[in-house]
């Protein structure tokens, strides 16, 4: 069921990101709120079902868009890595986390899609696409967070009280 929930707000999401999102430009971009998505998955819910949900979150984003299939899922894959090294480390709130892998995970997706897109004979002006689309979806994304990472933290709140217990997690060092 956890599956069929993330696919489904993967899917309005990537709707939505085609449909009217493109009318709100911040800092000339688009914010992309399935990327969003994926990484607040990513860093609140446990590494198994981000093996999943981010793919399904990549299928579904390039379904929308007109990349490549494919170019989503190379360029979501990092953030399964990013958001592990979260789960490494017990803290306290994982918003801020949440915040590093999404602006982290916007700059490796906008490298591999450029990547992908040039190895598909599209010409890329590399720097000029870095300093005026890279970079400040990096910004808008980050920017965007809360109105996603909320929601699933809210999600998250259950299974994560049943996991930790309801007291705070000490290190005997």
């Amino acid at each position: 069921m956890k599956y069929v929930f993330a696919s489904f707000i993967a899917w309005f999401l990537a709707v939505l990101n085609v449909s009217a999102m493109p009318y709100l430009k911040i800092l000339g971009v688009t914010p992309d709120l399935v990327l969003v998505l994926a990484a607040c998955w990513a860093v609140l819910r446990p590494q198994d079902e981000a093996m999943i949900a981010v793919p399904i979150a990549g299928l579904l984003h390039d379904l929308m868009t007109g990349d490549p299939l494919g170019t989503s899922i190379i360029g979501f894959a990092p953030l399964i890595v990013l958001a592990s090294v979260v789960h490494i480390r017990a803290v306290e709130s994982r918003f801020a986390p949440s915040l590093i892998v999404v602006a982290t995970g916007t700059l490796v997706y906008g490298a591999a899609r450029m990547t992908i897109l040039a190895t598909t004979g599209q010409q890329i002006q590399w720097f000029d696409a870095a300093i005026d689309v890279v970079i400040p979806l990096a910004i808008v994304n980050v920017i965007f967070t809360p109105i996603i990472y909320m929601p699933v933290s809210w999600f998250s709140a259950a299974q994560r009280q049943g996991i930790m217990g309801r007291g705070r997690i000490t290190s005997p060092l």
